[in-house]
Formats: C-alpha cells, structure tokens, sequence
C-alpha cells in the first residue's frame, strides 16, 4: 500500500514527506536517482541563500544600495528554486522515459526502429536536464557571491553552506551527462554537449572558490575587530 501511495504522489517528488523521498530513493525505482537527488540537494542549498538574504533583510535599511541589492537577490533566489524544484520532478521524469523506452517492443524492424528512436531522444532529455540544472546552479553561486558579500556576518555560515552544496550538486549531477554520453548516437552534438559540461563545472569552481574566498575574508575580518 505504501509502494503504492508513493507511486500515485510521484506526480511530484515536492508532494512527498521528507521520509517518502528518503525512502524513494533508497529503494530499487529507477527514480528518483542521482541526477533528482543532486538537484534537490541544490534547491535546499539555494534556500540557504534566502535564508540569509531574509533575516540579512530584517535589520534597518540604512546603507540603502545594500538593502537594494538584498531585494534583487531575493527575487532572483526565489526564482532559482522553483526553477531546480521543477528540474528535480524533470530529471525523474526523463530518466523514467528512457526506462520506459527500454522496454519497449522489439520483434520486428519497425518495433526496432521505433524503440531505438525512443531511447535516443529520452537518452538525449535526460542528458540536457543535468546540464540545465547545472547551469542553474552555477547562476545560484553567482547569487552566493553577491549574498557572502552584502548578507549580516551571523547568517555567513549559512549562505557558505548553501554555496557548498550547490557545488557538490554541479558536481554530482553532471555524472549523469558523464553516463549517458556515450550513448548519444550524434558525435557532434554529443561534443557539444561534453564542451558544456566542460564549462559548466569549470565555472562552478571559480564561482564556489570566490565565495569560499569572500567568506574566510569576512570570517576572519570578524574575528579580529
């Protein structure tokens, strides 16, 4: 009954209990996997910048460019998570597609042809979802260094926290571009998209090193006043 009620809300790993989730992924479904597991994990990482931009927000606006930019980056977080909360039901969604295209009949020729177009485009979606996500995470450390800059001292850890887990999410989730590459039948568009991976997680470690930077500048700025 409970693989059953799992089954009927994974409309939307969002309409699930933190536990369902847990148990999910634990389990022998194809989905959720890695892919949905380090995007949820980058849309928590993202809410610890709107955490810090919030409570950063509360003091009184006297230095009025600061306050400004704490609004903007409130909106632009906001938007972040809903945009990885909906690539983590997609990523799912997609790899199941590929499973499902898996299993589809092959007897004949034309069943043959049909499966392996199938495979190739579900293959190819479930590739271009990590590297859309990625590339949302890499604009969510764009938005840590802004917020490590301007947020209240006290709320640093948790916005250093939230960089953290958006760069071990870019790393983690191009594994599933690293995996399904091979399997893309069009050599030229598959070097396009190793190029992007490339990029992605090149520019992920000079945005998670700044704000890495930036943090241990203000930590230790703190600790000798």
């Amino acid at each position: 009954m409970e693989n059953q009620r799992l089954s009927i809300a994974y409309a939307s790993l969002w309409n699930l209990t933190a536990t369902e989730v847990r148990d999910q992924v634990a389990s022998i479904s194809p989905a959720p996997g890695g892919g949905s597991v380090s995007i949820i994990t980058a849309s928590f990482g993202v809410a610890l910048l709107q955490k810090g931009t919030n409570i950063s927000l509360k003091r009184p606006a006297g230095d009025l460019a600061r306050q400004q930019t704490l609004l903007d980056l409130q909106v632009k977080i906001s938007s972040s998570m809903e945009s990885l909360s909906r690539f983590a039901d997609a990523d799912s969604s997609a790899f199941q597609s590929y499973v499902n295209a898996c299993s589809l009949p092959h007897a004949t020729e034309t069943e043959k042809a049909a499966r392996k177009a199938s495979m190739d485009e579900s293959l190819l979606r479930a590739t271009q979802i990590p590297l859309e996500s990625a590339a949302e995470m890499v604009r969510g450390l764009e938005l840590a260094e802004t917020a490590v800059k301007v947020a209240d001292a006290y709320v640093l850890s948790d916005i250093f926290a939230g960089a953290l887990l958006l760069h071990a999410s870019i790393r983690s989730v191009l594994l599933n571009v690293d995996a399904n590459l091979p399997g893309i039948p069009d050599v030229g568009l598959c070097e396009i998209l190793k190029q992007k991976r490339t990029d992605l997680e090149r520019a992920s470690t000079l945005r998670a090193e700044a704000v890495a930077e930036e943090f241990q500048t203000r930590v230790l700025a703190a600790i000798n006043r």
